[in-house]
C-alpha cells in the first residue's frame, strides 16, 4: 500500500518503489485522498490507485502554507524549512514542531482514516510506504499489523524537527509531564480502533533515501540509501532537445510545488532571465505562462517551454538554476549537473543548497538577496571554474553506485516477514 500527499511531486517520488515491488510479483497499489486536480498524474504511474475520504482541498492547503488558516495553522515567521542555526531558540523549535504537529494530523483527516481503515482490514496489505507527511500510513499499518516504511522524496525534515524537539523537551520537561502532540493525536487515534503508539511508527521500520549522501542527516533513522529514479509525465520528445547544443545550455526550472503550495513563485522570474541575458548561453526555462506573466520581453537566448521531460533536457545541460525541489536535486544529481539554487521555503529547499554547496557541485543563492547581478555571477562561476563539473560528476558516480529500487526489494519483503511474524 503506497500511501501519498495526492500532489505531483510526491506522486512521482514514491512511484518508482512502487514499480520495483510491481516487477518482483507483488500487488501494488495507491491509497489516497482523492484530489481531483491530480488524478492524471496516478494514472500516468502506470500503478493502480484507489481513493478514500472526502476531496482534497488544495485551496484550504494554500491557506495553511501561508499561515491564514482558521483552525491554528501555519504561521508563516516559522517554518520547518529554516536552516540558520541562530533561529532555532526554544521558541522556534517548540512552535515548527507544534504547527507540523498540526499540519500532519490535517494530511490524514478522519474521513480519510475511518475510509480506509475497513479496506486495509479486507485486503490486508504486508507493508505501507508512506511519504513523509501522510501520517494515515503508519497509523492504518498499526492498526492491520503491517510493515511500516516511508518513501523520503527530499530530506529529511520531519526527522529533524522531531529530535530537536525531543531534546528540547529533555531538557526544559524531564520529567515527561508535557505531551508530545504528535504521539497525543496519534495515541488517540490508535486506542480508538484497539491498537497501542509504538515508538517506531514515528518513522517506519526503515526510510528509503533516494537523495544524495551529503544532504542526509545524521540522525538516530534507519535510513535505507537508494539510487534517485527519474520520472517526468509522458511528453513530445522536441527535436530540439535531440540536437547537441552549440552553447552552454542553461536549464531554468522552478518546479511545480511553489506553484501548488503557495499558489505563486517565491522568487522573481524576471531577475533569474534577466542574469542571463548578457550570457552566451542558451536558457531553456520550464515556465508557463503564469510564471512568465511579470517578464517583459523574454531574452533573445532563452527558449520558454512551460514542460519538457527533465532527465532528458539535463542530459545536455551544462547549469541548472532552480528551486531546490528534492525531485529537480536528484535529477540533477542522476545528470552530473553543477547546480545554482534559490531555495524555496515549502520543505527542505535552504538545508539541501548548503549541502551542496559545501560538497562542491553547486551555489546558493538567498531568496532575498536574487538580483540579476548575483545570478550572472554565481551562473558564470559554475560554468567557468572546473571543480563544479567535477564534483557533479563525482556525485553523479555515488548516485549511480547506490542500490537501484529494485535492489532493496529483498530487504523490504524481509522486513514485512518479520514484522507480520514477530
Amino acid at each position: 500500500m503506497l500511501m501519498v500527499f495526492p500532489t505531483r511531486t510526491h506522486i512521482y517520488g514514491v512511484a518508482p518503489i512502487g514499480w520495483a515491488l510491481q516487477a518482483a510479483g507483488h500487488e501494488v497499489r495507491f491509497v489516497v485522498q482523492h484530489n481531483p486536480a491530480e488524478v492524471e498524474p496516478f494514472l500516468e504511474t502506470g500503478l493502480s490507485t484507489m481513493w478514500f475520504g472526502d476531496d482534497f482541498d488544495l485551496a484550504r492547503h494554500r491557506r495553511a502554507a501561508r499561515g491564514l488558516d482558521s483552525e491554528g495553522g501555519m504561521d508563516s515567521a516559522y517554518k520547518i524549512s529554516e536552516s540558520r542555526p541562530e533561529k532555532y531558540t526554544d521558541d522556534y523549535i517548540r512552535t515548527v514542531y507544534d504547527m507540523w504537529a498540526w499540519a500532519l494530523r490535517w494530511a490524514a483527516p478522519e474521513s480519510f482514516l475511518d475510509d480506509v481503515l475497513p479496506f486495509a482490514r479486507w485486503w490486508r496489505p504486508d507493508l505501507v510506504i508512506w511519504d513523509p507527511i501522510v501520517y494515515a500510513g503508519p497509523l492504518i499499518a498499526q492498526a492491520v499489523g503491517a510493515a511500516s516504511m516511508r518513501m523520503l522524496i527530499a530530506a529529511d525534515q520531519t526527522a529533524r524537527i522531531s529530535f530537536q524537539y525531543r531534546d528540547l523537551m529533555r531538557r526544559v520537561d524531564p520529567a515527561g509531564r508535557e505531551p508530545d502532540p504528535l504521539v497525543t493525536w496519534m495515541s488517540e487515534w490508535l486506542d480508538r480502533h484497539g491498537c497501542a503508539f509504538d515508538e517506531r511508527l514515528r518513522f517506519g521500520l526503515a526510510s528509503i533515501d533516494p537523495g544524495p549522501a551529503c544532504i542526509r542527516y545524521d540522525l538516530p533513522v534507519n535510513y535505507v540509501p537508494v539510487r534517485f529514479a527519474p520520472f517526468n509525465r509522458p511528453l513530445p520528445m522536441p527535436d530540439w532537445l535531440l540536437e547537441k547544443p552549440t552553447r552552454p545550455r542553461i536549464c531554468v526550472t522552478l518546479g511545480v510545488s511553489a506553484r501548488q503550495v503557495h499558489g505563486q513563485e517565491e522568487t522573481s522570474v524576471a531577475s533569474l532571465l534577466d542574469g542571463l541575458r548578457d550570457l552566451d548561453v542558451e536558457v531553456v526555462a520550464t515556465l508557463n505562462a503564469e510564471q512568465l506573466a511579470d517578464v517583459p520581453r523574454l531574452p533573445d537566448n532563452v527558449r520558454a517551454v512551460d514542460f519538457v521531460p527533465l532527465n532528458e533536457l539535463l542530459a545536455g545541460c551544462a547549469a541548472i538554476v532552480h528551486q531546490g525541489g528534492g525531485a529537480t536535486l536528484g535529477n540533477a544529481v542522476v545528470n552530473g549537473v553543477p547546480q545554482l539554487i534559490i531555495p524555496g521555503t515549502t520543505w527542505a529547499e535552504r538545508v539541501s543548497a548548503l549541502a551542496q554547496e559545501k560538497r562542491g557541485y553547486g551555489l546558493f543563492l538567498e531568496l532575498e538577496e536574487v538580483t540579476a547581478e548575483a545570478v550572472r555571477h554565481r551562473v558564470t562561476r559554475l560554468l567557468a571554474e572546473p571543480s563544479f563539473l567535477a564534483s557533479a560528476r563525482e556525485v553523479q558516480r555515488e548516485m549511480l553506485a547506490s542500490p537501484t529500487m529494485n535492489d532493496i526489494v529483498p530487504e523490504l519483503e524481509l522486513a514485512a516477514a518479520r514484522h507480520r511474524g514477530a
